[in-house]
Protein backbone atom coordinates (compact mmCIF):
# COMPACT_ATOMS: atom_id res chain seq x y z
CA UNK A 1 0.00 0.00 0.00
CA UNK A 2 1.21 3.63 -0.70
CA UNK A 3 0.14 6.60 1.44
CA UNK A 4 -1.43 9.51 -0.43
CA UNK A 5 1.84 11.29 -0.31
CA UNK A 6 3.69 8.66 -1.97
CA UNK A 7 1.19 7.61 -4.31
CA UNK A 8 0.90 11.58 -5.28
CA UNK A 9 4.19 11.65 -5.76
CA UNK A 10 4.23 8.69 -8.15
CA UNK A 11 1.76 10.18 -10.26
CA UNK A 12 3.09 13.64 -9.94
CA UNK A 13 -0.43 15.03 -9.07
CA UNK A 14 -0.97 16.83 -5.80
CA UNK A 15 -2.84 15.77 -2.83
CA UNK A 16 -5.53 17.66 -3.65
CA UNK A 17 -6.36 16.35 -6.73
CA UNK A 18 -6.61 12.75 -5.00
CA UNK A 19 -8.74 13.87 -2.55
CA UNK A 20 -11.71 15.28 -4.98
CA UNK A 21 -11.05 12.41 -7.52
CA UNK A 22 -11.67 10.18 -4.25
CA UNK A 23 -14.80 12.63 -3.36
CA UNK A 24 -15.82 12.61 -7.69
CA UNK A 25 -15.78 8.87 -7.50
CA UNK A 26 -13.27 8.22 -10.02
CA UNK A 27 -10.10 7.30 -8.12
CA UNK A 28 -11.33 5.52 -4.69
CA UNK A 29 -8.60 4.76 -2.03
CA UNK A 30 -8.14 0.85 -1.42
CA UNK A 31 -8.06 2.08 2.08
CA UNK A 32 -9.24 4.94 4.28
CA UNK A 33 -8.36 4.72 7.87
CA UNK A 34 -11.34 5.66 10.26
CA UNK A 35 -9.53 7.56 12.92
CA UNK A 36 -7.40 9.74 10.59
CA UNK A 37 -8.95 10.10 7.37
CA UNK A 38 -5.67 8.93 5.88
CA UNK A 39 -5.93 7.86 2.50
CA UNK A 40 -4.03 4.97 1.00
CA UNK A 41 -3.22 3.29 -2.58
CA UNK A 42 -2.65 0.12 -4.38
CA UNK A 43 0.01 0.34 -6.59
CA UNK A 44 -2.51 -1.30 -9.13
CA UNK A 45 -4.58 2.22 -9.18
CA UNK A 46 -1.57 3.62 -10.90
CA UNK A 47 -2.84 2.67 -14.28
CA UNK A 48 -6.18 4.31 -13.64
CA UNK A 49 -4.13 7.75 -12.26
CA UNK A 50 -2.33 7.66 -15.16
CA UNK A 51 -5.45 7.37 -17.55
CA UNK A 52 -6.94 9.69 -15.56
CA UNK A 53 -4.24 12.30 -15.78
CA UNK A 54 -3.69 12.17 -19.43
CA UNK A 55 -7.58 12.27 -20.30
CA UNK A 56 -7.89 15.38 -17.75
CA UNK A 57 -4.52 16.68 -20.09
CA UNK A 58 -6.83 16.60 -22.97
CA UNK A 59 -9.40 18.45 -21.62
CA UNK A 60 -11.84 16.06 -20.48
CA UNK A 61 -14.20 16.50 -17.56
CA UNK A 62 -14.58 14.28 -14.79
CA UNK A 63 -18.14 13.12 -16.13
CA UNK A 64 -17.09 11.93 -19.47
CA UNK A 65 -13.65 10.71 -17.75
CA UNK A 66 -15.71 8.66 -15.67
CA UNK A 67 -17.76 7.25 -18.78
CA UNK A 68 -14.08 6.50 -20.51
CA UNK A 69 -13.10 4.39 -17.28
CA UNK A 70 -16.24 2.68 -16.25
CA UNK A 71 -16.89 1.51 -19.44
CA UNK A 72 -20.03 3.03 -19.99
CA UNK A 73 -18.95 4.39 -23.14
CA UNK A 74 -18.82 2.37 -26.07
CA UNK A 75 -16.43 2.48 -28.76
CA UNK A 76 -18.48 4.39 -30.74
CA UNK A 77 -19.07 6.89 -27.95
CA UNK A 78 -15.43 7.26 -27.57
CA UNK A 79 -14.55 8.13 -30.73
CA UNK A 80 -17.43 11.06 -30.72
CA UNK A 81 -16.51 12.59 -27.12
CA UNK A 82 -12.58 12.66 -29.01
CA UNK A 83 -13.88 13.80 -31.97
CA UNK A 84 -15.71 16.48 -29.93
CA UNK A 85 -12.78 17.74 -28.31
CA UNK A 86 -10.41 17.78 -31.32
CA UNK A 87 -13.15 20.68 -32.98
CA UNK A 88 -13.30 22.24 -29.38
CA UNK A 89 -9.22 22.63 -29.40
CA UNK A 90 -8.76 23.55 -32.81
CA UNK A 91 -11.57 26.29 -32.63
CA UNK A 92 -9.48 27.25 -29.09
CA UNK A 93 -6.29 27.13 -31.73
CA UNK A 94 -8.00 29.40 -34.46
CA UNK A 95 -8.93 31.86 -31.35
CA UNK A 96 -5.87 31.79 -29.92
CA UNK A 97 -3.92 32.34 -33.52
CA UNK A 98 -6.31 35.13 -34.26
CA UNK A 99 -5.24 37.12 -31.10
CA UNK A 100 -2.03 36.08 -31.76
CA UNK A 101 -1.91 38.10 -34.44
CA UNK A 102 -3.80 40.79 -33.15
CA UNK A 103 -1.28 41.52 -30.31
CA UNK A 104 1.29 41.39 -33.33
CA UNK A 105 -0.22 43.99 -35.12
CA UNK A 106 -0.58 46.09 -32.37
CA UNK A 107 3.51 45.91 -31.65
CA UNK A 108 4.20 46.68 -35.27
CA UNK A 109 1.99 49.64 -34.79
CA UNK A 110 3.68 50.55 -31.98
Amino acid sequence: MLTIGQFAQIGQVTHRMLRHWDTAGLLVPAHVDRASGYRSYDPSHLHRLHRIVALRQLGFGLAEISLMLEGAADLERLKDLLQARRSDVAAEYELATTRLADVQRRLDLI
